[in-house]
């Protein structure tokens, strides 16, 4: 063996031991890892960036503006009405006074009142089904970020490492070791890498600038998603139990209740209630008192119409309410499925995968150690080793943001939440 070939190679067989040791300790084995920080304030975080929320408190204005419309309901529907009437003449001085109450014959203030109430509910469970929407919204935002900043470094150490490597096959070049055309493949690969790097950092300025759009600032930097995650997930025969349960559907079937209760409301506005009035007064030498009542004759609009639109508008609640339950089911089934075999893949990868790779790393090295392999072999294999690391830290993003699916999917997001601050 020449000495310049000795040489390549010792030199090689450090870069390669060095690049080893830093994409080791860049991608964690086992089940994700937090790296440093913790998970235990992640669900402080979310609420208070959820109660900080423009549209979470723009839904609580609505709750409260749903609460005053139903006590306002429950008053009395009718108040009393006083009437004052006066007249002078050149004999006498005649005056009137009379009192007026229109009587809610048809209880039309309990049908508004249980009709706001389920307004109340409706409003109330919206503004639960929004809270878990944007948490699902942040917890995506956030894995995207800690994702993108995993494949950013590794990017940057991929660029560094071929870059190094060019350095190397020019200066072999420069003493005639080596072709040009393998310099020139060392530098189209460094300009790939290059590439790559710039297209990492864009995926995550994008993450970050995802992240600061919903929340108004970017999350600390000591919290992380929790170090592991459970294999398997809890029984599919409850999944039609939840799915029923979940807040978009019980949003849909409390809005549907509240078309059924507006309906009766309607029904009961349409009758026409008595007034029954009281006047009394002086009517020259002669006091007099005068009952009287009225009722509206409803005889050339009944207002019927507005009823059948109330029903109407109910049988389309109920339809929605139903088409709600059958699509919070099929994504929980398949946020189920999509995380299943997302976690297959990454036991499978942590099993073998990452092993192959090192084992291939070490393969490399010997064989550049003994000269069997060639300048351009080295570059393509190792090109391939990175970016299956590479691929890998991406499969593990995939099985966080299939988990945070499962969560949403599920309606357990907060349940989760409050369960990794308890420490559970």
């Amino acid at each position: 063996m020449s000495f310049f070939t000795c040489l390549r190679a010792s030199l090689c067989a450090c870069l390669v031991a060095g690049a080893a040791g830093a994409w080791a300790s860049a991608v964690p084995s086992g089940q994700p890892s937090s790296s440093t920080g913790s998970a235990a304030g992640l669900g402080p975080f979310i609420n208070r960036i959820l109660d900080e929320n423009p549209q979470i408190q723009a839904a609580r204005a609505a709750v409260d503006a749903a609460r005053a419309r139903m006590q306002g309901a429950g008053r009395p529907l009718y108040n009393p009405e006083l009437g004052l009437e006066g007249e002078k003449t050149e004999s006498d001085d005649n005056y009137w006074i009379g009192l007026n109450q229109t009587i809610d014959l048809h209880d039309k203030r309990s049908a508004r009142e249980q009709a706001g109430r389920a307004e109340l509910d409706a409003v109330q469970a919206a503004l639960q089904a929004l809270r878990q929407a944007k948490a699902v919204e942040l917890l995506d935002a956030m894995v995207r970020i800690l994702n993108s900043q995993k494949i950013t470094s590794l990017a940057r150490q991929r660029f560094q490492l071929l870059e190094r490597f060019r350095d190397l096959a020019e200066q072999r070049q420069h003493t005639g070791d080596i072709p040009l055309i393998e310099v020139e493949l060392a530098r189209l690969a460094v300009a790939e890498a290059a590439m790559a790097r710039a297209q990492a950092a864009a995926g995550l300025a994008e993450a970050r600038g995802d992240f600061l759009a919903l929340a108004g600032e970017l999350p600390p930097a000591h919290l992380r998603m929790p170090a592991a995650l459970p294999s398997s997930l809890p029984d599919a025969a409850g999944d039609e139990q939840r799915a029923a349960g979940h807040p978009d559907v019980r949003q849909a079937h409390l809005l549907a209740q509240a078309a059924r209760k507006q309906i009766n409301a309607t029904d009961r506005n349409r009758k026409a209630d008595p007034t029954l009035g009281v006047t009394g007064g002086r009517d020259g030498e002669e006091s007099t008192v005068i009952l009287s009542f009225s009722m509206p004759l409803q005889v050339r609009n009944d207002f019927r119409s507005s009823v059948d639109a109330a029903r109407s508008e109910a049988l389309q609640a109920e339809q929605e309410a139903q088409q709600a339950y059958r699509t919070a089911l099929a994504r929980l089934r398949a946020a189920r499925d999509r995380y299943t075999l997302t976690s297959d893949a990454w036991r499978t990868w942590t099993a073998g995968g990452q092993k192959s790779l090192e084992q291939q790393s070490d393969l490399l090295e010997r064989l550049w150690r003994a000269g069997e392999l060639g300048t351009t072999d080295y570059l393509i294999q190792l090109q391939q080793t990175l970016n299956t690391r590479i691929a890998g830290a991406e499969l593990q993003g995939g099985l966080w943001r299939a988990w945070i699916d499962w969560q949403a999917a599920s309606g357990q997001v907060f349940e989760w939440l409050d369960s990794m601050s308890a420490g559970r």
